[in-house]
């Protein structure tokens, strides 16, 4: 990870807490009164508290830039220690040490909240006050540009898209129609409005529009932007490029590697040496966004591309297996009481069987049956048959309405997970009669199917709940880049997530 990266600011963050927390709890080991807890007692409670405060505060948001805003950052800061400090001390409670000392765990639950905010508070002035964002220019297309606009979105501090660059074959012969066309249409004293790109392009385009009958005007429309959002700079050329880098202080150029020409890529290859980051423009977007676009694959890049370790790297799968028949037995165990209550509660709202049972296409696009808590009306789909839940739906029952919301109708998939046919993390798996019309529909679709479905996902906790073809597709980019970077941290960052949604009531209906 290089430190541009986006989660810079979540890597240092978390590493902070670490010391905070480590300072704090060898503090209250060394002021415990004499003979309570030994070394092995000592360390085993650092083991548990670090894990645990660090886990709330992920699932209380506070890694997030955009998310620290004062008072309310102090708030999710005092539950998620709340919440963390309860789980300790219940976990200690459970082990009954001879004479364990509680005083690591009073220290932080005591000095924690002050020292977590503060250090946030500090972090984010002297991020906002010391770092300026970078200053990026893409070259490709105006579809190019405006995805990797609207990936970096309004919010992102750390960038600043300055306007794009058209690669074109004959980009010497477009360069010269532009300069033209921008000598011709320039009002006297309004080279210096250059510096800022959105009102040069503006104005030349108001231009351009106004004069459609000229000749000289169809070519201007063709060589100033069509993008919606993003300025056009000319055309990508050695000439255009060295001086827009000097204009408008770029120091970086995201670039669609398809549309590069030999020239082109010598005089990028020269800049990166002199210092400018050049970034491919789907692996940015990947950075910046976390999904993978479909607008920027082809079959080219997927069959050469990075990742994919959990398609090929066995010693992965098995112990991702391993891991999830572990807590899906568990978490079965400790879920029995909650269980025999949900059932008798559904049996008691409504007539029909307490568990649903509906055909998914899981791994290799094989069909199962999927088993969750009843929360609609027998015979809901008896009537229209096959269609997505939607919002407030009438076919929901009262039970289910709340099993829905807290997301306990989907325990019994835990039985899934026993049987093989799912994992704790995967892409959501869907009904055949939906994945018959999506895989005509979005491309690529069918490649969510080479790993096994999940209860819960990346596209499940990055997206709301998706009941439309344009959903679908939106999910479809985060299974993608599921599939692409699983990795153990990965399927803790979803966990964490999901945690999240589930305390927050989000993406459910």
């Amino acid at each position: 990870m290089n430190w541009g990266h986006p989660a810079r600011d979540k890597v240092t963050m978390f590493l902070g807490d670490i010391g905070l927390i480590i300072l704090l709890a060898v503090a209250g080991c060394l002021i415990q009164p004499a003979g309570t807890g030994s070394a092995i007692q000592n360390i085993a409670s650092l083991l548990m508290l670090l894990p645990a405060f660090l886990a709330a505060f992920y699932v209380f948001d506070l890694y997030s830039l955009s998310a620290l805003n004062g008072l309310g950052t102090f708030v999710r800061v005092m539950i998620a220690i709340s919440s963390a400090t309860l789980l300790c001390g219940g976990f200690f409670y459970f082990l009954q040490w001879q004479n364990l000392s509680y005083r690591p765990l009073e220290l932080c639950a005591l000095f924690l909240p002050g020292a977590i905010y503060a250090w946030r508070r500090a972090y984010v002035h002297s991020s906002h006050r010391f770092r300026s964002p970078q200053r990026l220019a893409v070259i490709g297309s105006a579809s190019d540009a405006d995805i990797l606009s609207l990936a970096i979105g309004p919010s992102n501090s750390r960038y600043c898209l300055v306007g794009m660059l058209r690669a074109e074959p004959n980009g010497e012969a477009a360069f010269a129609r532009h300069r033209e066309a921008s000598d011709l249409f320039t009002e006297p004293g309004a080279a210096a409005s250059r510096a800022h790109p959105s009102s040069s392009y503006s104005a030349a385009t108001a231009v351009a529009m106004a004069l459609q009958p000229m000749s000289l005007a169809s070519d201007v429309g063709m060589v100033l932007a069509k993008s919606k959002i993003v300025p056009d700079l000319g055309p990508a050329i050695s000439g255009n490029l060295l001086q827009l880098l000097a204009e408008y202080k770029l120091n970086g150029l995201v670039v669609r590697s398809e549309a590069l020409t030999s020239d082109l890529a010598g005089v990028l290859t020269r800049l990166r040496f002199e210092g400018i980051r050049v970034y491919s423009l789907l692996e940015f977007y990947m950075q910046v966004s976390e999904e993978l676009p479909l607008e920027l694959l082809s079959e080219f890049w997927l069959c050469v591309a990075d990742g994919f370790e959990l398609l090929q790297a066995r010693l992965f799968r098995r112990v991702k297996r391993l891991i999830d028949v572990f807590l899906a037995s568990v978490g079965l165990f400790l879920a029995l009481p909650f269980i025999l209550a949900v059932a008798i509660a559904i049996r008691i709202d409504s007539e029909g069987p307490v568990f649903f049972r509906q055909r998914r296409v899981g791994w290799m696009g094989h069909p199962f049956e999927l088993l969750k808590f009843r929360s609609m009306r027998n015979g809901a789909e008896s009537d229209g048959g096959p269609q997505w839940a939607a919002p407030h739906d009438s076919r929901t029952t009262a039970v289910g309405r709340i099993l829905r919301k807290i997301h306990f109708d989907e325990i019994p998939q835990m039985i899934n997970i026993l049987r093989g046919e799912m994992s704790f993390v995967g892409p959501r798996p869907e009904r055949p009669e939906f994945v018959h019309i999506l895989n005509e529909s979005i491309t690529f679709y069918d490649l969510r199917h080479y790993v096994l479905p999940g209860i819960t996902g990346w596209a499940q906790v990055n997206y709301p709940y998706g009941a439309s073809l344009d959903d679908a597709r939106r999910k479809l980019q985060y299974d993608l880049y599921y599939v692409r970077n699983a990795s153990p941290l990965l399927d803790l960052r979803t966990l964490l997530r999901t945690a999240r949604v589930v305390l927050f009531r989000q993406g459910s209906r």
